[in-house]
């Protein structure tokens, strides 16, 4: 691997992981502290776990978001900049 195409590989791998980690951390404030704390306050209900399968899909969205907008922002930046 030349030192261009490593360069690029390390900013788009760079743009993904922190699209990566942003969204995993918004939904976990969302799954495991916001919404609990609405449905406590709001409904006085008491807050349950989410379920495997939701956990899945929340994962596959977390993966979809981090990749898609990751290689989006990383093309974006590369087309403006004129590499």
């Amino acid at each position: 691997m030349n030192r261009q195409k490593k360069f690029e590989f390390i900013r788009w791998a760079h743009f993904v992981l922190l699209f990566f980690l942003v969204t995993a951390c918004i939904v976990l404030l969302s799954e495991l502290v916001i919404g609990p704390v609405f449905q406590w306050l709001l409904f006085d209900i008491p807050y349950i776990f989410p379920t495997w399968s939701r956990v899945l899909r929340l994962t596959c969205l977390v993966l979809f978001i981090g990749f898609f907008v990751g290689t989006v922002s990383w093309y974006y930046e590369k087309y403006k900049s004129g590499r």
